[in-house]
């Protein structure tokens, strides 16, 4: 198995998202209470 590195771009001013945003980054927002929005690419990440 070769070793693969990922970059994932998850950042942003997070405007849409302002009231959530107010205090944590958008990709560290809870999504459905109980992942967070990083989570998701990372699992996509891994396996892909």
């Amino acid at each position: 198995m070769s070793k693969v590195v990922t970059a994932i771009l998850g950042g942003g001013q997070g405007a849409r998202l302002y009231p959530l945003t107010e205090l944590r980054a958008k990709p560290a927002v809870p999504m459905g209470g109980k992942f967070r929005l990083i989570d998701i690419p990372i699992s996509n990440s891994i396996r892909s």
